[in-house]
C-alpha cells in the first residue's frame, strides 16, 4: 500500500492530466452532438473493419474446407459415374451395335436427423418422392455406404442405417473377390461384420472391402471399409471378418440416394427364374 501511494505522489501530474483529458473528452462528446456522432461513427467503422477482417479470415478457412470437401466429392462422383456405365455389345445378324448405358443416377440430399447410438438406427433426409426417391434405394456418401430408404413421403425420406440390426448387403474383399454379407454388430458405430465368408483366401489387415455387383442397393466397387481382423465362426465352416467402416456416421451431413435404373427389370427376371425353376 505504501508503494502505491508513493507511485501516485511521484506521478500525480501525469495521473491528473489523464483524468482531466478523460473528463474533457466526456464533456465534449456528451454536450456536442457533432463530436459525439463523429466519435461513434469512427468507433463503429473501426469495429466494423475488425469484424469484417475477422469474418473474411474465418470465411476463407471455412471455404477452403468446403472446397476441399467438394473437390473430394466431385472426384468420387466422377469415379462413380465411370463405374455406373457399362458397354453393351449386341450382335444382330453379325452387326455389332455398341452403346454406353447409364445404370445409376444419384439424388443429393441433406441429413436432417441421424441416430447412431441405438441398436436400430435411422437417418432422415430432406428429399422425398417428388425428388425421385423411392423405397429400397441405396444411400451413400463420398466415403462409403449409409443404408437404404425404407419410408418415403412427398418431401422427406427415412433411411435404415447400416447401423441397424436388420440391415445387410452383399460385399467382397477387393483384392481376391471373397464374398459375404455385411451386418452390424450392434455395438460399435465404426465397426461392422462381414459374415458367411466361405473361402476368405489370404487376408491382410487393412484390406479394402467393397460392394458387389450382386447388390441391388449400390453400384459395385463402393467403399465399405477396411479389414481389422477375422476368424472362423464357431460351429460352422464360415469366417467372420471385422470391418472398420469408412463412413463416419457421427458426422453425416450430405448423402446421395442411388437410383438403380434397371432394378425392376432385374427383379422381374430373377422372379421369373425362381418360378420357372419350381415348375
Amino acid at each position: 500500500m505504501r508503494n502505491f501511494f508513493l507511485f501516485i505522489i511521484r506521478n500525480y501530474a501525469i495521473i491528473l492530466f489523464l483524468i482531466l483529458e478523460i473528463l474533457s473528452f466526456w464533456l465534449i462528446f456528451n454536450n456536442n452532438a457533432f463530436h459525439k456522432t463523429y466519435f461513434l461513427n469512427t468507433a463503429n467503422a473501426v469495429t466494423g473493419d475488425v469484424l469484417n477482417t475477422y469474418g473474411n479470415l474465418t470465411q476463407y478457412f471455412y471455404l477452403k474446407n468446403v472446397n476441399d470437401s467438394l473437390l473430394a466429392e466431385n472426384a468420387q462422383l466422377r469415379s462413380e459415374i465411370q463405374q455406373s456405365r457399362q458397354l453393351d455389345t449386341v450382335h444382330v445378324y453379325n452387326v455389332k451395335d455398341s452403346a454406353e448405358t447409364v445404370l445409376y443416377s444419384y439424388i443429393p440430399a441433406e441429413v436432417i436427423y441421424n441416430s447412431y447410438t441405438e441398436v436400430n438406427n435411422y437417418i432422415t433426409l430432406n428429399r422425398g418422392s417428388k425428388h425421385g426417391i423411392q423405397k429400397t434405394m441405396g444411400v451413400i456418401t463420398s466415403n462409403g455406404i449409409c443404408g437404404k430408404v425404407v419410408t418415403v413421403s412427398e418431401n422427406f425420406s427415412v433411411v435404415m442405417s447400416v447401423l441397424h440390426s436388420d440391415f445387410f448387403t452383399r460385399v467382397s474383399v477387393k483384392k481376391n473377390n471373397a464374398q459375404g454379407r455385411l451386418v452390424w454388430n450392434a455395438e460399435d458405430p465404426t465397426i461392422a461384420i462381414m459374415v458367411d465368408v466361405s473361402e476368405p483366401g489370404e487376408l491382410t489387415t487393412g484390406d479394402t472391402i467393397i460392394t458387389t455387383a450382386s447388390s441391388q442397393l449400390f453400384p459395385s466397387g463402393i467403399m465399405i471399409g477396411t479389414l481389422q481382423g477375422y476368424g472362423r465362426d464357431e460351429g460352422s465352416n464360415f469366417y467372420n471378418l471385422q470391418i472398420k467402416l469408412s463412413t463416419q456416421f457421427s458426422k453425416l451431413k450430405y448423402v446421395y440416394v442411388v437410383n438403380y435404373l434397371r432394378k425392376e427389370e432385374q427383379q422381374q427376371v430373377e422372379e421369373e427364374a425362381t418360378v420357372n425353376a419350381g415348375n
